[in-house]
This record gives C-alpha cells, sequence and structure tokens, in this order.
C-alpha cells in the first residue's frame, strides 16, 4: 500500500493526490504538522521533513511531487 506524506495546504501535495485520484490509486494518507522538526515520523521514515513523501514499497521518493508523478504514471498509469 502507497503511503503518502502531505499536508492539505500544500500545493505540490494536491499535486500528487490529483495525480493519484486520476490513476484510481489506492493509497494511506498522513497528514504532517506545519513545523517541520515536528514531523517525526516523516523524519523517521525518510530522513527527511520535506513534504509531498511517497513511500511504495522500499521506494522512497521526498519533497519533489515531480518525481512523485512520474514515478506514479510509469508503475501504476493504465490499472498496473
Amino acid at each position: 500500500m502507497l503511503k503518502l506524506y502531505q499536508a492539505e495546504w500544500c500545493p505540490y501535495c494536491a499535486r500528487v493526490r490529483m495525480k493519484m485520484t486520476e490513476l484510481g490509486i489506492t493509497y494511506i494518507n498522513v497528514n504532517v504538522p506545519r513545523g517541520k522538526a515536528d514531523r517525526t515520523e516523516l523524519i523517521q521514515v525518510s530522513g527527511q521533513s520535506g513534504i509531498p513523501t511517497l513511500v511504495d514499497g522500499d521506494l522512497i521518493i521526498a519533497d519533489d511531487d515531480e518525481k512523485i508523478i512520474e514515478h506514479l504514471e510509469k508503475n501504476y498509469a493504465g490499472g498496473k
């Protein structure tokens, strides 16, 4: 199951959520605190505090909406 660390107020996160919805991807949505120092779970998982961050199995794409969208299109378009 994919996991997206994000915040509702983040426009880059919104782009990723829209792509996931467009592709019909089921995922776990984790809303992170506004303060980067308070994002302890995200820091433990990825070693950094930037969003959006996608966890897909052993793959972590941190703080890069373009790379996340590219990964989703490559691996999940067409009902994969």
